[in-house]
C-alpha cells in the first residue's frame, strides 16, 4: 500500500511539474516576446581613469533584433523601440561591494532583422564614480580597496536591454557582459593592447 501510494505522489508531483512554465535565462530568445534583442560592444576601454571625472563610455554599441519565426510578412510592427539600459556591476577582484546598479535611457529604434548603433553611449555616469567601492581608490580615502589591498577595482558590466515591439509586446534583452578595470591615475602599465601590473 506504502508503495502505491508513494507511486502516485511521484506521478502527481511529475504532472504538476509539467504544467508549470519553465525556467528561463532568455540566452537563446526563448521569452515569450516575438523577436530577440541582443547587444554587443566594440572598442572598450581597456581601464576607467578616475581622473577623468567623465562617464564610463564605450565607443560603439551595436543592438541587434531578429525576429523569432520565419516567414513573417509584415515586420514593421516587430521593430523595438529600446527605452532602457540597465547596468548591474558585480566584483571579480575578490571584493564583495560592488558598484551600484544604474539605468539610463536609451530612445532607439532597432528595425525588424536589423541593427542599430549606440555612439559613446554611458555605461556608469560620473557622479557613480565617487560612489562605493570606487571612492576608496582616491587618495584622500587611502587609494587603496578596503577588501583586496589593491589600487585598482575590477568589476563585471552586466548590461540588459529593455523596451517594446512597435506593436506592444514587451522586449528584455538577452545579458551582455563586460570586464572593466577602474584605477585612479592609470598605475596599470598599457602593453600591446593588454593591462601589464
Amino acid at each position: 500500500m506504502k508503495r502505491t501510494t508513494t507511486l502516485t505522489s511521484l506521478a502527481l508531483a511529475a504532472a504538476v511539474a509539467a504544467l508549470l512554465p519553465g525556467c528561463s535565462t532568455n540566452t537563446q530568445g526563448d521569452s515569450a516576446a516575438p523577436v530577440f534583442l541582443v547587444g554587443e560592444f566594440t572598442e572598450l576601454p581597456l581601464e576607467k581613469l578616475l581622473t577623468d571625472a567623465t562617464p564610463l563610455q564605450f565607443k560603439t554599441t551595436t543592438l541587434t533584433n531578429t525576429v523569432k519565426r520565419t516567414g513573417v510578412t509584415t515586420l514593421t510592427f516587430l521593430d523595438v523601440q529600446v527605452d532602457t539600459a540597465t547596468v548591474r556591476w558585480t566584483r571579480v577582484d575578490g571584493g564583495t561591494v560592488a558598484s551600484p546598479t544604474q539605468t539610463f535611457g536609451v530612445g532607439v529604434v532597432v528595425p525588424a532583422n536589423g541593427t542599430s548603433t549606440l555612439s559613446n553611449y554611458p555605461y556608469m555616469s560620473a557622479a557613480e564614480l565617487l560612489l562605493p567601492p570606487l571612492d576608496q581608490l582616491y587618495p584622500f580615502n587611502g587609494g587603496i580597496d578596503r577588501e583586496t589591498g589593491k589600487s585598482e577595482i575590477i568589476q563585471l558590466g552586466h548590461v540588459t536591454w529593455s523596451g517594446h515591439t512597435i506593436s506592444g509586446q514587451a522586449v528584455v534583452s538577452g545579458e551582455a557582459t563586460f570586464n572593466m578595470f577602474f584605477t585612479y591615475n592609470g598605475v596599470s602599465v598599457r602593453s600591446g593592447g593588454k593591462l601589464v601590473r
